[in-house]
């Protein structure tokens, strides 16, 4: 009986149900329904999204655990904000549902979506939308004013909500009294006074200075940790990504290219957007042939060009040899390229000749005479088809090659120093 009573309470509440039209179920088949979405979608929000946005083309599918922050990662323009959107009601897919802890919010093959402001969902916008005529106590108090709540539970709820964002005593204060950082904890609380059910932060530490951001990004773990609200946390920082995230998603032109535990990203990129947030050489080809001791030739590709060949050892974990033809990935950490002026007698498998087209400085030289320890980095143009090969090299190692760019230079490294992965 109450699962009947909740879908009637929800449809009955929501302007897209047509009240005269044939109802979609019975009491049983609506019991039934609800058992059977249970058994997958229980603890946790499932989401599959599909929507066109003038040219741009979102289809993005996945689900977060109860309790855990999913992040999603990527470039701007990727489509992670427009998740959000899709996720608080605020745009409707063409196709697809959302559903939390067995409760469908939109399914586009039952014509349900339920309005924004009747999900139980928090929102935390990048600018975090303020009324700056408000109080911080007001400003916390609106969602719960707007649901009609007795005036002793907003009070309760608001203080309750300050306090977790060490902001007791700054209820009569204006948006503009405040710094970033404490107008970013008030955009949190008045999410967290509404006890959503999922929290959708969008860039929330986005608009902080280098030094607020540290400070307030530890507080907001903790936050999230002593709630246990289930989270989808928007961000483009690698940083926030491993720190936040139990699963993370990477985003590219409205696509999940990559998901995943933290582990899987530092170890397993699937994009050069990864691969150059933790610092490696990404190469993505496809197998001509293997030899034994799992060494691997593989042809790279850029945007479907055929480019040059290299060598690269098979994970260990790789249970069965790729074939000819086969798509495989290729890291190659920086430091493990060495770099010459003239074509080396080397018994690297693979040397490359390139032009220098960029040089960076990681650290500044110390100590006195010819002491360096800085580090340089080194990206070199190789081939047309393939992203610049980078080089991680000591200073001291630059100045002596008097490295420039748009100097020609030959980079080696062994196949055993290219890891390879299906």
């Amino acid at each position: 009986m109450f699962c009947f009573l909740t879908q009637v309470l929800i449809l009955s509440k929501s302007k897209y149900w047509k009240h005269d039209a044939e109802p979609w179920y019975t009491f049983e088949h609506s019991c039934l329904h609800a058992h059977r979405y249970l058994v997958y979608t229980l603890n946790m929000l499932t989401a599959d999204l599909d929507i066109h946005l003038n040219t741009f083309h979102l289809d993005v599918n996945f689900s977060a655990g109860k309790g855990k922050t999913t992040v999603l990662l990527g470039e701007s323009g990727a489509g992670k904000s427009t998740v959000l959107r899709l996720l608080a009601g605020l745009l409707h897919p063409e196709r697809g549902h959302i559903s939390l802890e067995g409760f469908a919010y939109f399914d586009s093959e039952r014509h349900l979506a339920i309005p924004p402001q009747e999900r139980p969902f928090g929102y935390v916008f990048q600018d975090y939308m303020l009324f700056p005529h408000l109080s911080v106590f007001e400003n916390v108090a609106f969602g719960l004013r707007a649901q009609h709540l007795p005036r002793k539970v907003v009070r309760h709820r608001v203080s309750e909500a300050l306090e977790q964002v060490h902001l007791a005593g700054y209820d009569q204060r204006r948006p503009a009294q405040l710094s970033g950082g404490q107008q970013q904890r008030v955009a949190i609380a008045r999410a967290l006074a509404l006890h959503p059910q999922l929290l959708l932060l969008d860039e929330p530490l986005a608009a902080l200075d280098v030094q607020t951001r540290r400070e307030v990004r530890q507080e907001l773990r903790q936050i999230l940790s002593g709630t246990g609200i289930t989270t989808v946390m928007v961000t483009h920082q690698y940083l926030e990504a491993l720190l936040f995230g139990y699963h993370i998603l990477v985003l590219e032109q409205g696509r999940v290219i990559q998901q995943g535990s933290q582990r899987d990203l530092l170890q397993y990129p699937r994009s050069s957007y990864v691969a150059e947030l933790v610092g490696m050489n990404f190469f993505r080809g496809r197998v001509i042939r293997c030899e034994t001791g799992a060494l691997c030739t593989i042809q790279l590709q850029n945007n479907g060009r055929p480019g040059i060949e290299l060598s690269a050892a098979l994970e260990e974990q790789i249970q069965k040899m790729p074939g000819e033809g086969d798509e495989a990935y290729v890291l190659v950490d920086p430091r493990s390229i060495t770099l010459y002026q003239t074509l080396p007698d080397s018994s690297a498998r693979n040397v490359f000749q390139g032009t220098i087209v960029q040089l960076l400085r990681l650290g500044a030289p110390f100590g006195n005479g010819s002491e360096h320890v800085g580090r340089v980095r080194v990206s070199i143009l190789v081939d047309d088809s393939v992203p610049p090969l980078t080089a991680e090299i000591t200073e001291a190692s630059s100045n002596r090659m008097e490295l420039s760019e748009g100097k020609m230079i030959y980079a080696t490294f062994k196949a055993t120093e290219a890891r390879a992965y299906t």
